[in-house]
């Protein structure tokens, strides 16, 4: 899936007042004087466990510490989830009346549907897996879908070969859902000929004359293992990005062979292993080579989307017990067991440390992928929401989180990190996740309409789109020059084939007089705009921000861009 392609251009008309059909009436306070505070809550899902792995359950607001870059805040939102039952266990305040006194903690409904529906991504990275390690994967993958599914929930799975591919987009039907990892079990895997690749270039530097010669096919490796790897690493970005503006949990489920921490880290150490025996003199050490291909913070930067999205990651390293094997048939010449070993924990510690990041697990190591998924379970099936206030600062700026426990024996895992979005982000996000799931609301009570596609060349076409706003919907603030209020536009389009436009922003302010406020009621103010876009099917997502409530409406159409004359 490519995202943010430049097909997308705006022009804003603002067209006068319309009269509605309904009659128009005098309200009885049309004026809203609007004071805005903007108080966020940061939440972060915690799973506690003891000494033996089992959920730890009834704890309270006091059994916590939190911490937001270093510095402790005080939890305002407490409650834990078993079985997706809410329990209250907050503690009222200080001055609060006495409450009648209950021998068990109150079980309450569901928050809502949206705070407690969980989605899954299954992302399947083909380019490094080998296809008989797959199976066993999805054999679990599909029990979990069967056991864990439930009524509300929703899952995707994502396929990754150089190119991402949403092979089953967000659905509750397990049938469809398994047998899309039939079809998917009986391609092409990759991971044999990365293998393959990797053992070529291990012939090329037994058969150098010279270290540089060696050294240079070394490096030729770890370019073209980066290359993948960044388009790998973009790829899980973009996904999660699209589950920015969703609401409940989300986890994302990473089957891969590959994510290299340092990519091509195995052949510089099978330099080394070689340089004796063929009285190379080096003028430099190889393992500082090796060091030029550091991933870190390209796997880092995984994990700080996932935080930023609220995306759980836990990682799966589908080699199990076999990843290690330092001979294959193709290969007669045994790689030195140092060098199949930092080919392994290559590509786990980069695993490792996105599962670390986000509160996720990693597998690794182990054939026992039915445990894996039943920690997914365990952890989407008990746990604490905490909650506490951060700054007004938003400024899309990365800070660190850190729960504890104050009984030192718990095990404590939670995300890393949050953004504290800007106001355009948090939008921005959630008219990207409208196109795929359309579940934002309507407080402002927008009209999203289009008109008759215009051919514009080069499989182009414009399209007129209004949005109507009740105008008893806008705030306004008394000035000097009159009462003042006005909106911004977020548009986003994607096409059928899962291209999308960047997010486009129009400001638009409006000045009234102070006696027009009391013919407001029952019109619209119409905001006209052009789209260009390809030929086609399209998803148009909107989203109007009222600049002085900050109330948001938000609309989608499908459009077909096509000549039907």
């Amino acid at each position: 899936m490519k995202r943010y392609l430049p097909f997308i251009f705006t022009l804003a008309v603002a067209l006068p007042l319309a009269a509605a059909d309904a009659p128009q009436q005098k309200p009885d306070d049309v004026s809203k004087l609007v004071l805005s505070v903007d108080v966020r809550v940061v939440s972060v899902d915690v799973v506690v466990l003891d000494k033996k792995g089992k959920p730890v359950t009834g704890l309270k607001p006091e059994d916590f510490v939190v911490f937001d870059n270093g510095q402790q805040k005080p939890i305002s939102n407490f409650y834990e989830v078993v079985e997706r039952q809410v329990i209250d266990r907050s503690t009222p305040p200080p001055d609060a009346a006495p409450a009648e006194p209950q021998s068990e903690p109150q079980e309450t409904a569901p928050l809502s549907e949206r705070a407690l529906q969980r989605r899954f991504v299954f992302f399947i990275d083909n380019l490094s897996l080998a296809p008989f390690n797959r199976k066993p994967i999805f054999k679990e993958m599909q029990k979990f879908i069967d056991e864990n599914l439930a009524e509300g929930d929703r899952a995707m799975i994502a396929t990754f070969n150089r190119d991402l591919k949403i092979r089953v987009p967000f659905t509750n039907d397990h049938t469809y859902l398994k047998q899309t990892l039939d079809i998917i079990a009986e391609e092409n895997a990759f991971g044999l000929q990365n293998l393959s690749e990797r053992r070529s270039a291990e012939t090329q530097i037994r058969d150098s004359k010279t270290y540089e010669e060696a050294l240079g096919v070394a490096r030729s490796y770890a370019y073209s293992v980066e290359n993948d790897l960044r388009q790998a690493v973009n790829a899980m970005k973009s996904l999660m990005t699209t589950l920015a503006g969703v609401d409940g949990k989300k986890v994302m489920v990473v089957t891969s062979e590959g994510l290299p921490i340092q990519p091509g880290r195995e052949l510089f150490f099978f330099i080394d292993e070689i340089a004796a025996s063929k009285q190379w003199r080096a003028k430099s050490s190889v393992m500082l080579e090796a060091t030029h291909f550091d991933s870190h913070s390209l796997i880092q930067s995984i994990a700080q989307s996932a935080n930023a999205n609220g995306v759980t990651l836990y990682t799966l390293h589908a080699g199990g017990l076999g990843a290690s094997s330092s001979s294959s048939a193709e290969n007669q010449t045994a790689t030195p067991p140092i060098v199949a070993n930092a080919a392994l924990t290559n590509s786990q510690e980069s695993l490792r440390m996105l599962a670390g990041m986000t509160g996720g697990v990693s597998t690794t190591g182990t054939n026992n992928f039915g445990g894996a998924f039943d920690r997914i379970k365990s952890d989407i099936s008990s746990y604490y929401s905490i909650g506490y206030r951060s700054g007004v600062e938003r400024v899309d700026r990365q800070r660190a989180i850190d729960v504890k426990t104050r009984n030192k024996s718990y095990v404590v895992r939670s995300r890393k990190s949050f953004v504290e979005k800007s106001l355009y982000t948090e939008i921005s996000d959630k008219v990207i996740a409208n196109v795929y799931y359309q579940e934002q609301e309507n407080p402002m009570g927008i009209v999203v309409t289009t008109g008759q596609a215009r051919a514009a060349g080069d499989d182009r076409y414009t399209l007129p789109m209004e949005i109507r706003v009740p105008m008893e919907n806008l705030a306004f603030l008394p000035t000097a020059a009159g009462m003042r209020g006005g909106f911004s536009v977020f548009i986003v389009v994607a096409d059928d084939r899962g291209d999308m436009s960047d997010v486009q922003q129009q400001n638009h302010p409006l000045t009234l007089k102070e006696e027009e406020l009391n013919e407001i009621k029952g019109k619209f103010y119409t905001y006209s705009v052009d789209l260009l876009m390809r030929k086609g099917r399209n998803r148009i997502s909107v989203a109007l921000v009222d600049d002085v409530s900050k109330q948001i409406g938000y609309g989608t159409r499908e459009v077909l861009a096509a000549d039907l004359r």
